[in-house]
Parts: C-alpha cells; sequence; structure tokens
C-alpha cells in the first residue's frame, strides 16, 4: 500500500507563504516601475526583512524575473486552461470553439496584465537569460494547447485545407522532436501550422499592448483582436461556412 503523501511542515508552509508574498510584491513592482524597477532589497522592505535575510530566498535580481516571469506564464496558461476547458465542455470539444476561447483568453490577460505580457514577450532584458528548466514547462502550456487544437482538427477532418509550403528537412526534423516531446500525434504540417498560428497570435496581440497601431487603433483594439482572432481560427478550422 502506497503511504500517504507527508503534508509540508511549518517551515515549509512558511516559505512556500514568504516565496508567494515575494511574487506578489515583484509583480506590483512590476506595474509601478516596469523591468527597471525591479528591486530585491526594496522587496524586503515590503516583508519587513533586513536585506541580507531575503537573499535565502532570492537570490538575485536575475532570480527575481525569473521568479515573474514563471509566475505570468503559469498565470496565462491557467487562464487559457480554463477557458478552452469550458469552450470544449459547451461546444462538443469543437476546435474552432477552443481556439476562439484560447485567443480571447491570451488577449483579455494580455490588456489586463500589460506589464507581465510585456515581461513574457517584450523587448529581452538586458543581461539576463530565462533558465529553460524554469520556464519551460509552463512557458510552453499555451503553445502545446494550440498544438492539441490543431491535431484534433486535423484529426476530425475540420482543418483548413491551405497548402502548407514545403519545408527544409531541418525544420521537419524541429518539429517532430517537439511532436514527440509534447507527446501528439500528428503530421509535421500540422504542427507549423499550429507554430504559425501561436506565434501570430502573440504578435497581434503585442501590437495591441505595445500600441505599435496608434492611438486610434488603440480606442478599439478590442475589437481588432477579435477579428484577428477569428482570422487565425480559419487557419486551423475554419467555420462551418467555409468548410464545405
Amino acid at each position: 500500500m502506497t503511504p500517504a503523501p507527508r503534508s509540508p511542515g511549518p517551515r515549509a508552509l512558511a516559505r512556500e507563504r514568504t516565496m508567494a508574498r515575494i511574487v506578489e510584491l515583484g509583480n506590483a513592482q512590476l506595474v509601478e516601475q516596469g523591468v527597471a524597477g525591479l528591486s530585491v532589497r526594496e522587496i524586503a522592505r515590503g516583508l519587513g526583512m533586513v536585506s541580507s535575510a531575503i537573499y535565502r530566498y532570492v537570490s538575485s535580481r536575475d532570480d527575481l524575473l525569473t521568479l515573474l516571469i514563471v509566475d505570468a506564464y503559469a498565470d496565462l496558461a491557467d487562464t487559457v486552461d480554463i477557458a478552452v476547458a469550458a469552450a470544449g465542455a459547451t461546444a462538443d470539444n469543437d476546435p474552432r470553439a477552443r481556439f476562439l476561447a484560447l485567443g480571447d483568453g491570451m488577449c483579455s490577460w494580455a490588456i489586463a496584465h500589460p506589464e507581465r505580457w510585456t515581461l513574457l514577450y517584450g523587448t529581452p532584458v538586458r543581461d539576463y537569460s530565462a533558465p529553460a528548466d524554469a520556464t519551460n514547462a509552463d512557458g510552453t502550456r499555451v503553445m502545446q494547447a494550440v498544438l492539441r487544437i490543431a491535431a484534433d482538427a486535423a484529426h476530425e477532418g475540420t482543418a483548413a485545407s491551405w497548402e502548407v509550403p514545403d519545408l527544409a528537412p531541418e525544420v521537419t526534423a524541429l518539429l517532430e522532436s517537439h511532436l514527440v516531446e509534447f507527446g501528439v500525434e500528428t503530421t509535421p504540417a500540422t504542427g507549423f501550422t499550429a507554430l504559425t498560428v501561436w506565434s501570430s497570435l502573440v504578435g497581434v496581440i503585442s501590437a495591441h499592448v505595445f500600441g505599435q497601431l496608434g492611438a486610434d487603433a488603440a480606442a478599439i483594439g478590442d475589437r481588432i483582436l477579435a477579428a484577428q482572432v477569428r482570422m487565425l481560427a480559419d487557419l486551423i478550422s475554419p467555420s462551418w461556412q467555409q468548410r464545405g
């Protein structure tokens, strides 16, 4: 009989609460001052600690950045997962409905958290490189969701019929390795479609969040994004009127 997992002790729980508070204070700094204003010492003050004590939890500003990036990726992916699951439950798991929910959820999160979106998809922070072992698991969850939706559309025969261009052998090999890594059974062409749609979705959201379309477009950005999400959905699974 497998023993029940042990509950964390008081010390572990206290550390967990402190780490959660560090992330909370770091996100508040991000909103107020941006990445340039992140300060581990300021977080120590917010916790009521001497500055030397905080380094038992966060060793450097880069360590703090990694915590905030992982937290943002996880929060974005959780938001998307909830939206996709709800759409699947109410639309008989239809791939198009699930993608529309994914895209709308991603847009809503980005608009609600522009500073965190910028941390993930904006200009890279100088002299900082996010450690893949810490960020990849949550950082690839949305991409995996797009890939699963595209694979389901292909399997069900509701995928778009547009022709994927000939892919270089090294591109095909890379796609195949990622399909294995993500545990998704589909063709490299479908994987390439998913990659194109996901990167396009990040691009159109970033154009809105970063104000790249101008003030007039920013005023109606939510409507522009909604139309763009639906256009991208057509690359994976077009509406019934277009599937004929």
